[in-house]
């Protein structure tokens, strides 16, 4: 039985880089267990909102209802090119 390797955290992710405004993919990183939305979220689509320190608000839609999401930038992917 062999491991297959994950992609490595690096610097650039964990650094973020992402505006204000910004739509953005929710992805769990499973090596970075800190600052990760609940599961449930896994795969949203949602649009960075503000900082609070290293993390970013993210506005998604959830049943109709407007919710934030508060997450590290290891947890999140830029949406398109």
């Amino acid at each position: 039985m062999s491991k297959r390797r994950g992609e490595a955290v690096t610097a650039g992710r964990m650094m973020g880089g992402f505006e204000e405004g910004e739509r953005v993919v929710l992805k769990i990183e499973p090596s970075v267990q800190k600052g990760r939305p609940h599961p449930r979220y896994q795969g949203r689509v949602g649009v960075v909102r503000g900082r609070r320190g290293r993390a970013y608000e993210v506005e998604i839609t959830d049943g109709g209802k407007m919710k934030r999401i508060i997450t590290l930038p290891e947890h999140l992917r830029k949406v398109g090119p």
